[in-house]
């Protein structure tokens, strides 16, 4: 039944996901207000706080992220866990593809007067995207591990103010609209979800015919 429900709630981080993406293709009304109301909500702009914000995006890079979701990989097959550690890097390497796919089908230009150099589209985001997939997928790996509350309750916060920071820096620092980062929050949720259940029935279906 728990696969059943991570699947589900899979399925409804895509069709909000789904949803922001429409919105953004007709230039919706409610999604100019989201950004100005996101964009305001950082104000105001110092010189502290980009230097921070610019510290901390770096740290959502996809490409750091995809060097150490590798890193994992190949400790996992040291571990002699090879099939764990494809999954782990399948998650960032499948996923990322899917948001350039994304990005160059919808072409929403970034915005303007950006306070660090960003390149390509700006729907959705590619930091917070694998900045999601990559704590979801860490957090995952070290729950088994954390046998008292307090531990999966401190993980959880770590995690989720990893996440919110890195799309909050994003935006601060104008490299994204307010959209992009909720965009790519709900379709790497749902990427997460979706790709790990159906990981694991696949898993199920080979030792049952391995049995």
């Amino acid at each position: 039944m728990k696969k059943y429900s991570k699947a589900l709630a899979g399925i409804g981080c895509w069709i909000i996901f789904t949803i922001f993406l429409v919105g953004t293709h007709n230039n919706a009304s409610w999604i100019r207000r989201l950004d100005q109301w996101g964009y305001r909500l950082l104000q105001p702009t110092t010189v502290t706080r980009t230097r921070l914000f610019t510290i901390i995006t770096h740290l959502g890079d996809p490409r750091l992220l995809l060097f150490l979701s590798l890193l994992i990989c190949i400790g996992y097959g040291w571990h002699h866990q090879l099939i764990r550690g494809i999954q782990f890097i399948s998650l960032q390497f499948i996923g990322y593809a899917l948001v350039i796919a994304i990005k160059y089908s919808i072409q929403r230009p970034r915005p303007n007067h950006k306070l660090i150099p960003a390149n390509g589209f700006s729907f959705p985001s590619g930091h917070t995207f694998a900045t999601t997939v990559f704590v979801l997928a860490v957090v995952a790996l070290l729950w088994p591990r954390l046998s008292r509350h307090w531990q999966q309750v401190i993980a959880l916060v770590v995690a989720g103010c990893w996440i919110i920071l890195v799309m909050a820096s994003r935006v601060y620092l104008r490299n994204h609209f307010t959209s992009d980062v909720l965009a790519g929050l709900c379709l790497a949720s749902g990427w997460w979800l979706l790709a790990t259940t159906a990981w694991q029935m696949l898993l199920n279906d080979h030792r049952e015919i391995a049995s």
